[in-house]
């Protein structure tokens, strides 16, 4: 009876709920559309909308643009408004959707508002600061997150209108590419970027993705935000109050909170790289919202960046980064500049996740074996929206180019040139041997012949052959190499040359990681190798590569010298040496790309350790001794200071050998090439000094632009000092030739000035041409002092 009593109770208060939700959904109004810049048609990000004149009452547009508001009231009137524009008003119907809000450009500068007193904005950023360590997203103790990235490339010129037909006119873009990747992370810099997908117009399968962290720091937080190598002061740091002018442009309301628009930007006679745009400042825990950077001053390539952030478990974490790449001219003005848009999506966050170490691999970014070879299906679930019809035109032109013209076998070209060689069918050409120059030999043009993957898998075999203009003599050598991992660069590898070495440079070292070794240009002393070597190389614990080798030979001096030893003299001699060579860089970040592991360096010292050992009767051999190398280098930023450099190397060899085999040749003074040579002596000739026992000291500073800049003249200062000291414990034996200890301390100092001369190259940068002026002193300083300063000369590239 109760039950029965009871069901046509239930009924009406369901009935009654029913009709209250369907009223409350009836009465809302729902508006929606996108702001755009009504001459580039492009989105305003982050721009105010405000609803019936009541600043509690509206939305702030995301990143692209778009908003969406629903309200219980009736929406009558909208205005929106961005810094620099003129604001617009309209009046509302009913509930308008997909509204097209075109914002014009003002030609007038930011509010400059007379504060007497603190600026409120400073007030308002010494909370930022004080918060930005909370609010850091990679001081999260872990997280995991996916990102769908996209980039557009297209053509621009002057006139907005120009671009437009141009983009109609081809119907899509130039180019455009897309990667889905997949991210965990432990702080405070653990990290692992994982390329599940990559998708390229005109390419069948890309190896290569475009990432969140390209061209812009994946949080807003760190003290300097680095574009193309230039170094910016973030506005977001301790003492940037010092260096930047904020001034409120707006002050928005979002739920129980209120969000601050600030614009930043240098103030007046501050040397320093400064960026400028716009900060978004929500008074929750006082973190950026949403911001807008991009250098000060301009230089050839520009870059603007726009990050979005929002609340994740109570952490504020990015939700969309996006750039917008430049060339601020043509190398054809006809054509236009090219511009590249990039936008990354971030979702599937989860905050804290137990996550271990020892999970994370080698490579900090690197792509799955099938991340090419996703279908339409896959990608459609994962784009955030559709594609538009230009970027779907995009894919189906210039897809049918690529197969007609063959880009793949274009990208597989420039995969090879990054290491150094051009593919030819089964055959590599190692373009780094094609010509080769120093004092000795003049020019030596040559020819080197690889096997690549296209003939044996991971084997290659070849050599190589040049002939010194000079000298006139061959050169030549074969090797074969059997790489058994890439991922762990595991690597067998047995050679045999006919060659000159540099004396000095006898023995395995890890290559210095320049483009050209400039060093090699003043080599004029040499010694005639014809040798074997066998060697395994591989990386283990993680951060230590190690190279293990075996090399027996007889050794020529070319020049007038005999070595007597034990009774002996010699004037060849043979040698066989094993040798265990270590590079240790804590906490290296390891990039796969190119089919190789590409190191992007690391902020700790990197250690350098070569241990060889001659034996003495072994295939020959004439000499028993212990030789130990050992060098340890470091770069590093100092806020609002520059950047500082060292390098701190030493050696020792137990026993008497030859001149070749000893430490020389740490000069670079040469009257006819005076260049400024890192990581060597300015004011010592190439072979001044020997020893078998040394320490060297090489120190830098570069304080870049931030002791002199005018809007003219931007020169790069950098302030050297090195340091020396050297012993020859054995010295008898050495015949017909001449040298000097370096048993007193030797130092030198010097003043390097780059950028003294700009010249525009391409449009696309500046070479710029420097000098520098060294002074020796100390132990070795000569009397007179003339003859102590040394003029040299620099070379640089830079965007600005």
């Amino acid at each position: 009876m109760f039950l029965k009593s009871s069901l046509p109770l239930l009924k009406k208060k369901l009935l009654f709920l029913c009709l209250l939700v369907s009223s409350s959904v009836i009465s809302q109004t729902t508006v929606s559309g996108t702001i755009t810049d009504s001459a580039t048609k492009q989105p305003l990000a982050f721009a105010s909308v405000v609803f019936n004149d009541n600043n509690t009452t509206g939305v702030t547009a995301d990143i692209d643009g778009k908003f969406t508001y629903t309200s219980a009231k009736p929406l009558t009137k909208l205005t929106c408004s961005y810094v620099g524009y003129k604001t617009q008003t309209l009046i509302l119907n009913g509930n308008p959707l997909n509204l097209n809000i075109r914002l014009e450009f003002s030609s007038n500068e930011l509010k400059e508002v007379v504060i007497s007193g603190e600026n409120p904005a400073n007030a308002i950023m010494r909370k930022v600061i004080a918060n930005k360590d909370i609010n850091d997203p990679e001081n999260i103790p872990s997280f995991t997150c996916r990102t769908y990235n996209k980039v557009v490339f297209d053509m621009k010129f002057k006139k907005a209108e120009d671009s437009l037909k141009l983009k109609q006119k081809l119907n899509g873009h130039l180019f455009m590419m897309e990667s889905v990747s997949e991210r965990k992370f432990i702080a405070p810099d653990i990290s692992e970027e994982k390329v599940i997908a990559t998708k390229a117009s005109g390419l069948k399968d890309p190896h290569f993705a475009s990432l969140a962290t390209d061209l812009q720091p994946f949080s807003f937080y760190k003290d300097n935000i680095t574009f193309f190598n230039v170094n910016y002061l973030n506005p977001v740091t301790k003492g940037s109050l010092n260096k930047y002018k904020f001034a409120i442009q707006d002050t928005l309301y979002t739920n129980n909170d209120t969000v601050y628009v600030l614009s930043y930007k240098p103030l007046p006679k501050k040397n320093f790289e400064g960026l400028t745009g716009l900060l978004y400042i929500n008074t929750h825990k006082y973190a950026v919202q949403n911001v807008t950077a991009s250098p000060y001053e301009k230089g050839k390539i520009d870059i603007k960046i726009q990050q979005q952030y929002g609340l994740k478990d109570g952490y504020w974490f990015p939700e969309q980064l996006n750039y917008v790449l430049s060339f601020a001219e043509s190398p054809n003005k006809a054509l236009g500049i090219m511009v590249a848009e990039g936008k990354s999506y971030i979702d599937d966050v989860v905050i804290n996740p137990p996550l271990r170490k020892r999970d994370f691999p080698l490579q900090a970014v690197h792509m799955d074996d099938n991340a090419g070879k996703k279908d339409s299906l896959y990608w459609a679930g994962v784009r955030k929206d559709p594609l538009t019809i230009y970027e779907q035109n995009t894919y189906k032109y210039i897809d049918s180019l690529g197969q007609k013209y063959n880009f793949d076998r274009l990208m597989t070209l420039s995969e090879k040139l990054a290491t150094g060689r051009i593919p030819w069918g089964f055959i590599d050409v190692d373009i780094t041997k094609a010509f080769i120059f120093n004092r000795y030999e003049g020019w030596r043009p040559g020819l080197g012949l690889y096997t690549n993957d296209k003939l044996i898998k991971n084997v290659s075999i070849g050599g190589y052959a040049g002939y010194g203009l000079e000298d006139h003599d061959w050169k030549y050598s074969g090797e074969a190499v059997f790489t058994v991992s890439k991922k762990h660069e595991f690597v067998f590898r047995g050679k045999y040359q006919d060659n000159l070495i540099e004396t000095g440079k006898h023995g395995y070292k890890f290559p210095v990681p320049n483009a050209y070794n400039t060093r090699a240009l003043l080599g004029y002393q040499y010694d005639r190798v014809q040798e074997a070597r066998a060697e395994v190389g591989f990386r283990a614990l993680r951060y230590t590569k190690w190279n293990i080798g075996l090399t027996t030979g007889r050794t020529t001096p070319m020049y007038n010298y005999a070595f007597t030893h034990n009774g002996k003299t010699y004037i060849q001699y043979n040698n066989t040496e094993l040798g265990v060579n270590l590079k240790f860089a804590f906490k290296e970040r390891i990039v796969g790309g190119f089919g190789q592991n590409i190191s992007m360096g690391t902020v700790y010292p990197v250690l350098f350790l070569h241990y060889a050992r001659g034996l003495k009767g072994a295939f020959d051999g004439n000499f028993e001794y212990n030789k130990i190398e050992a060098a340890v280098e470091q770069s590093f930023l100092i806020k609002n200071v520059g950047r500082t450099t060292y390098r701190l190397e030493g050696g020792y060899i137990d026993r008497a050998l030859p001149y070749g085999m000893l430490f020389t040749g740490e000069g670079s003074y040469d009257t006819k090439y005076p260049l400024i040579i890192r990581r060597t002596f300015q004011t010592v000739r190439p072979y001044e000094f020997l020893s078998d026992r040394y320490v060297n000291l090489f120190t830098s500073h570069n304080f870049g632009g931030l002791l002199f800049k005018t809007d003219w003249f931007q020169p790069q200062l950098v302030l050297h000092n090195n340091f020396g000291w050297g012993n020859l414990k054995h010295t008898e034996g050495h015949s017909f030739i001449n040298y000097k200890t370096k048993d007193k301390f030797f130092s030198e100092t010097g003043l390097q000035v780059d950028n003294i001369l700009k010249f525009n190259y391409l449009n696309i940068g500046y070479l710029g041409l420097g000098a520098g002026v060294f002074y020796r002193y100390g132990g070795y300083a000569y009397s007179d002092a003339a003859d102590n300063a040394i003029f040299k000369v620099t070379m640089s590239f830079s965007i600005k």
